[in-house]
C-alpha cells in the first residue's frame, strides 16, 4: 500500500467534519509548499486567501470588535 492509498483509507474512516479539515489541512499544505507562490500577484494571493476563508466552517466564532482595535493589536 503507497501513502495515497493510506490517507484514503484512514479519511474514509473519519466523520465528514474531520474528514473537512483533513481537506483544508491538505489544500493548505499545498499552498505553502507552492514554488509559485513567489510569482503571484497580491490580487491572486488575495484570491487564494479568500478561497481558504470560504472553505473554513461557517460556524466557527470570529474575533471581536475589540480584537481588532489598533490598541490591541500592539499590546
Amino acid at each position: 500500500m503507497n501513502i495515497e492509498q493510506a490517507v484514503i483509507e484512514n479519511l474514509r474512516k473519519l466523520p465528514l467534519e474531520k474528514q473537512q479539515e483533513v481537506l483544508n489541512f491538505s489544500q493548505f499544505l499545498t499552498q505553502i509548499t507552492s514554488p509559485k507562490i513567489e510569482e503571484m500577484t497580491s490580487h491572486e494571493k488575495a484570491e487564494d486567501w479568500l478561497k481558504f476563508l470560504e472553505s473554513q466552517p461557517k460556524d466557527t466564532p470570529g474575533l471581536p470588535d475589540e480584537a481588532l482595535g489598533r490598541e490591541t493589536i500592539y499590546d
